[in-house]
């Protein structure tokens, strides 16, 4: 699987989303067009969890912080530093997530179970609910806008401190 996922990062990086192909990552990794299709149903698929793992990574960092906001704001910079890194990738993932693929649906799941768990740790136990949810839903907003370069994945993380700072303000 690893194969398949570096050439599609590979082919990411080089063409883009929109020319990314199937038929490519086949070529590119080595293996039958039938063996990539069996990791992977859709280039969203693939895509997909190319972005996961990469939202994994940054949910292994360690918080830093005394305060919430303190916290909060060391995450989204490290955020937007690993998605800085691999711009393309959040332009392709800010389309595949939304794929109505099954396997894409279990893997968002993933990634929403993780960011949410990441941000719980960064603004404390005794953050309200309805504040995480908030939270939460400016990531995802927050990335889509970056994905679709509204701004720059350090705009960002210095726009969900902002957001951050109010909502802990009540």
């Amino acid at each position: 699987m690893d194969r398949v996922l570096d050439a599609g990062l590979a082919v990411l990086r080089e063409q883009g989303y929109d020319q990314l192909s199937m038929r490519e990552v086949s070529r590119r990794s080595g293996l039958t067009h039938a063996t990539v299709y069996g990791y992977f149903s859709a280039k969203q698929h693939l895509v997909t969890e190319l972005y996961w793992r990469r939202i994994q990574r940054w949910c292994e960092q360690p918080v830093d912080g005394t305060e919430p906001l303190e916290r909060l704001a060391g995450v989204f910079a490290e955020l937007g530093q690993l998605m800085s890194e691999e711009s393309e990738l959040g332009v392709a993932a800010s389309a595949a997530v939304l794929s109505r693929d099954p396997d894409v649906a279990r893997l968002r799941i993933c990634i929403g179970t993780a960011v949410t768990g990441w941000l719980r740790r960064a603004a404390g136990l005794s953050c309200p609910p309805e504040i995480l949810d908030a939270l939460s839903i400016a990531v995802s907003g927050g990335m889509v806008e970056a994905g679709m370069a509204y701004g720059s994945y350090t705009d960002m993380a210095e726009r969900l401190t902002s957001v951050s700072a109010l909502l802990l303000r009540g």
